[in-house]
Formats: structure tokens, C-alpha cells, sequence
């Protein structure tokens, strides 16, 4: 190593020490022992038995109105599984129509196919069924 380069390492390293002495000065004054305020003892004490504080209120409703909404509730799922049930029956009634519209797509394809064929057959001189 050059002087120049061990200079400046050197100096670094004093800087370092210097920053970590620096440090360790102000966690020791931090850490020093502090004197609690005055009456800190006796107000401690007097939290400690007094009564709890005062809790929310908690509200009920009467029993008619617990009855009636629960009744709501139940009328309000028992719609909701109905029109369920009714819109997937819709949809499947839906499908099976489009699907028979296929079907008999695929039918018609197929017979004037096949009557092609027939007639093709016919014009060769082969004769299949009347």
C-alpha cells in the first residue's frame, strides 16, 4: 500500500471511533437514572382501586322487533334461494332449447348429405335402398 491510501484509512477509522465514541456518550447519558415526578406513587395507587370506568351502554332491542327481524331475515333467504332456483331452472331450459336447435341442424345436414350421396350413388348405377 501507498502512504496516501493508508492515510486515508487511518483517517477513516478515526472517524468511525469517533462517531461510535459519540454514540456511546449520548446512550450513557440517556440511560442514567431518572427520578420519577412528584405523587407519581399515590396517583399509581389511586387508578389502581378505583372503580373501572364507565362502560358503553349496550342497547337491546325488545323482543317483537328481535322476532320480526329475525322473520324478515329468513322470508328476505328464503326469496333469494327461490329466484335462485327459478333463474337456474330458466337457464337450463335455455340450453336444452338451443341444444335441440342443434340437433336438428345436425339432422338436416346430415339427410341432404346423405341424399346427395344417394343421388351421386344413383347417377354411377348403384342402387341403395328405394
Amino acid at each position: 500500500m501507498n502512504q496516501p491510501e493508508e492515510l486515508k484509512q487511518t483517517e477513516d477509522l478515526k472517524r468511525r471511533e469517533d462517531a461510535l465514541a459519540k454514540f456511546e456518550r449520548e446512550l450513557t447519558l440517556a440511560m442514567r437514572a431518572v427520578d420519577p415526578p412528584e405523587g407519581f406513587a399515590e396517583r399509581t395507587m389511586a387508578r389502581a382501586v378505583a372503580p373501572s370506568p364507565v362502560r358503553a351502554k349496550v342497547l337491546w332491542m325488545p323482543r317483537r322487533v328481535r322476532l320480526w327481524a329475525g322473520g324478515a331475515i329468513a322470508a328476505a333467504l328464503l326469496a333469494g334461494v327461490f329466484f335462485a332456483e327459478e333463474a337456474h331452472q330458466r337457464h337450463q331450459r335455455e340450453e336444452a332449447a338451443l341444444a335441440q336447435q342443434q340437433f336438428e341442424l345436425a339432422m338436416r345436414i346430415t339427410d341432404r348429405t346423405l341424399e346427395h350421396t344417394r343421388q351421386q350413388l344413383w347417377n354411377t348405377g348403384i342402387r341403395i335402398g328405394n
